[in-house]
This record gives structure tokens, sequence and C-alpha cells, in this order.
């Protein structure tokens, strides 16, 4: 008996060190692993679903204030801001990815929010301790892309009819049913067969609508409970955010009890504990109850949700910063008209583009660029737009000199034709400008980035629509950065605006680009040229150069 007790206790004792190496070797990698990759960018995997996930607390708050400017999907696609924020990723929970997502698409407007954003930023950078610590309790935290969350907060589910009463009563009724085994048997009986039928399809079929809910419901109590953690460091430079934390979690402080009981009590302790809880709809009642008070109190829990979220992605930006190097906190200036600031952007450079070739610019007013293909020009638009946001978001922008006002930022790049609702390129180009014109407000001035505008129509009509559309917006609060492969638009609007360009060289058949920004418009038509480098028939080539001689020459084009 004795040996028996002794190989049993000697077991439980291996069990518990087993579990405590396991314990300790899990932590001790999540925190080598926060340590070697600070400063470098993120090896993480997206598919399309983990970026709807990812952009849902986003889209809760645009449909909510829809009032607030954010940057549509036409820019964030032109701009190809999903790869730009998987490169600025480095967060470790769900909260600070999604919280990060929204960051980038809201544009802030105010400079203190702004300048306590990049204070929380940098005091991430300079206390590599402090900010190890919160790693560490964010990386146990972890992500869950398979749950939305943030549903709650904004009360989507607010308006569904809830069933807690109608499971109460259907789990009842087997109770009713044993009760009445003392004076009825057979009609209890009756009861109580027809009630485990009933309940035990209930369970089925109603679980299998809402079991992505219960993984929600656990991964929010996660949140609120790391939450705690961090609040428990009491890192002074997040006084501000603790406070928040401290009032919230104290008005969830119930909801935490009741759901701990509740998962507590539907722990798997044998196949008879299983039966009796689909007996009596236990889960369907805990889940009811569970959403109730979710919707009761998601003031708290969204500001739990934005608190950690505000902290994992200051983190993943003070990582970014370091791993870029060569960046700058921008100069921004409240401006009600384009006219009162001139923007500064010296060696600005593309976040995507490794040893992207640096720009630099001042822009008074707006621009038209032009150029051969591959020269720079959709390049260089991009890397203003790009930055410009990064500026208005995250505080950072890769360049040795950034000044400018606060812009609302808008697109009209890299559209499609629309074939879904039967939409040619024009038309959906079309609506693209029109957006922006529309937009253009007093408060804030715009800045728009086109190229190649009107390029799904003839010559004539592009370059007459294309510009009094570049006129109108410029003459409005609005400045317009445009690039074009329509010379004539340099001359027709040069009182509007200035004129710069991209410029190639051809040398020995041999093209070569130098991707800097120069000033006056292009001077050189090499498309031509280029037929001859890439390998083109002669005769197609020099009938080519020979037609375009004779319409320069004589503003004809020469039947064949």
């Amino acid at each position: 008996m004795t040996a028996i007790i002794v190989y049993i206790l000697l077991i439980i004792a291996v069990s518990t060190l087993f579990s405590a190496y396991s314990s300790f070797k899990s932590d001790s990698e999540i925190k080598e692993r926060i340590k070697s990759n600070w400063g470098r960018e993120k090896d993480e995997k997206y598919n399309d679903d983990d970026m709807n996930s990812i952009a849902e607390y986003f889209n809760n708050r645009r449909e909510k204030n829809r009032s607030d400017f954010f940057i549509d999907e036409i820019t964030w696609n032109d701009l190809s801001m999903d790869d730009v924020f998987k490169n600025i990723n480095a967060t470790e929970s769900s909260p600070g990815e999604q919280f990060l997502y929204n960051m980038l698409r809201e544009p802030l407007y105010d400079e203190r929010e702004l300048k306590n954003r990049d204070r929380l930023i940098k005091f991430f950078q300079d206390n590599p301790i402090e900010r190890g610590k919160i790693q560490y309790i964010l990386a146990k935290l972890g992500k869950n892309r398979n749950c939305f969350i943030s549903d709650y907060f904004y009360k989507k589910e607010s308006e569904r009819k809830s069933n807690l009463i109608y499971y109460r009563i259907l789990g009842g009724i087997p109770i009713l049913g044993i009760v009445l085994l003392f004076f009825k048997p057979y009609a209890a009986l009756i009861i109580i067969m027809v009630s485990f039928g009933v309940n035990i399809y209930k369970h089925y079929s109603e679980k299998k609508k809402i079991v992505h809910k219960f993984e929600a419901f656990m991964y929010i109590l996660k949140i609120a409970k790391y939450a705690g953690l961090i609040l428990k460091e009491q890192v002074e430079e997040l006084q501000g955010y603790n406070e928040k934390l401290r009032y919230a979690l104290k008005g969830i402080k119930s909801i935490k009890n009741a759901a701990f009981s509740q998962s507590g009590g539907a722990t798997d302790s044998g196949i008879l504990t299983e039966y009796m809880g689909m007996f009596f709809l236990v889960e369907l009642i805990n889940y009811e109850k569970m959403s109730d008070m979710l919707i009761e109190r998601s003031s708290e829990f969204e500001a739990i949700f934005e608190v950690v979220g505000v902290i994992d992605s200051c983190i993943s930006i003070a990582s970014y910063r370091e791993r870029m190097q060569n960046y700058v906190t921008p100069k921004l200036i409240r401006c009600s008209k384009k006219q009162a600031q001139v923007s500064i952007f010296k060696e600005l450079r593309h976040p995507l583009i490794k040893n992207s070739i640096p720009n630099s610019i001042e822009i008074d007013n707006s621009i038209l660029i032009t150029g051969s293909n591959a020269s720079g020009k959709s390049t260089f638009l991009k890397t203003v737009a790009i930055n410009i946001i990064l500026a208005q978001t995250i505080y950072t922008c890769l360049a040795s000199e950034f000044k400018c006002c606060y812009f609302r930022i808008y697109t009209s790049m890299a559209l499609k034709d629309n074939i879904f609702n039967n939409e040619s390129y024009y038309i959906v180009e079309t609506k693209s400008l029109k957006r922006i014109i529309d937009n253009i407000g007093d408060d804030v001035p715009t800045i728009c980035f086109v190229d190649e505008i009107l390029r799904g129509t003839n010559t004539v009509e592009r370059i007459a629509a294309s510009s009094q559309v570049l006129k109108y917006l410029t003459l409005n609060n609005c400045i317009c950065v445009a690039a074009t492969h329509d010379v004539e638009l340099t001359y027709i609007l040069e009182k509007y605006f200035s004129n710069y360009h991209f410029q190639e060289r051809i040398v020995d058949n041999t093209i070569s680009f130098d991707y800097k920004i120069h000033k006056g418009r292009s001077q050189t038509q090499n498309a031509i040229k280029l037929l001859g480098i890439l390998g083109y028939n002669d005769d197609i080539v020099e009938k080519a150069k020979e037609k375009a001689s004779e319409f320069l020459k004589d503003g004809i084009w020469q039947v064949e």
C-alpha cells in the first residue's frame, strides 16, 4: 500500500515538475523572441480573412462616426497601405494590431493627441526594461483573428432578441418533471422524456450558431485579465492609461466573476455532467447571460480594448522607428487654407522600397509631373502621400525634414474597370475624381494625388476635360499633385500648376533612370526609342518616328 502511495506521489511530482519546466521554457522563449525581434521586421503571414479581422475595429468606428475623415478604400488600395501596415505591424495582441490598423486609417488633426502618441512611442524606445515587461504580458495575451469582438463595444448585438427567459423555461421543465414524479409519475416521465429530446436538440442546433461567440467571449475576458496585469506593473508613464484601466476593470468585476464560475461549471468532469448540462441548457443560458452583460458593460470593455491597443501599437511603432533609423517627426501646422503654408519635404523615402532614392521638394501649390514610363512619377506620388498619412497617424516620416499643413488625403491612381457593376474604366475614374471634388472643405485643406488623369478616353477629350478638372481642384482649397504623359497640360495649366519632371538617359541602346524629381516640364520623348531598345522590328520603329515627326510639324495624322 505504501509503495502505491509513493508511486502516485512520484507521478504527481514528476507531472508538476514537467508542467513547471514547460511553462518556464515557454516563458523564456517568449522573452527571447521579444528581445531578438526588437527593431526587426516581423515575419508574419496574412490571408484575406486575417485582414478582415484586423479591420474589424476600424469598420465599426467608421460606421459609428460617419462624419469623421478617414483614409477611404480607393486611397488605401492605391497606396498599398495593407502592405505598409504589415511592414509596421509588430504587435503582440489582437487589440494592438486592430488599433494600429485603425490608427493608419484615421489621421489626427490635433497636435496634442499626436504629441501624446509620440511621447508614449519615445518612452518605449528609450526604456527597454519597462517595454519588455509590457510586451511579455501582451505576448501572453496573444492574437485571435478567428473572432470578432468589437461588435460588442458598438452594441451591434443589442438589437438581438434575448432568449434567456425562453432557455430558462426550457431548462426548468425537467425540474418540474422530477418534482411531479412524486405525484403523477406517468405524466412526469412523459414530460421528462419530451423535455430531454427537445433540450438536446436545442442544445446542438443553437450551439452550432453561436460556438464562435463563445470564443469571442473568452478572448474578451482574456483581454481584461492581461489588462489587469499591465495595470499591476504601475508604469509611471502609463499613468493616464492606468486610470482608465482601473475604472473600467472595476466596472466589469462582476462579469469576470460570473464568467469564471460559469466556465468552471462547464468543465469536463464526466459524461454525466455533460448530459446534465445539455438537459438543463446550461451553456445556452450562460451564453445569453454573458451576451446581456457584455452589452450592458460595453463602454468598459471598449476602454480596456483601446488602452491595450494603443500601448501595443505604440510599442510596434517604436520598433519600426528603431528599424528605419533615418526618420523624422513631422512639423504639422493647422491651416484652413492651402496658401497658409509651404510644404517642405526633404529626402523623402518610400517605406516599402529598400534602398529607395530620396527626393526633396517644396510645394506651395499644385504641381504637374511629366516623364516617361518607369521613370519614377507614380512612386514619387505614393511616397509623398504615404508619408503625409504617416505624419498624421504614427507621427513618423521617412525623411530628413517634413513640414506641412494638416491635410485630408485622397488619391486617384491604380483604378480598374468594375466588371461587377458594368462600369468602364472611364466611369470608375470619373467617379473617383468626383469624390475628391465633393469632399474639398474650408476647414482643412485637401491634398490629392492623381496619376494619368482620365486615361480611359480619347486624347482630345482627355486633355480638354483633364485641364478643367485639375483647374477646378487647384482653384479650390486643394493642392493637386498630378502625373501625366500629356505634356499639353503643362502649357494649358502653367498659370495654375508648377511643372516638374522625371528623366531618363538612353546611351548605347541602354536606358537608365536617376529617379530624381527635376524642375520644369519633360523635354524628352523616348517612347518610340524604347521600342527599338526592346527589340521591335526596325521598320516599325522608323515608321513610328516618321509619323510622329509629321504630326509635330503639321498637326495632322497622315492617312496610311
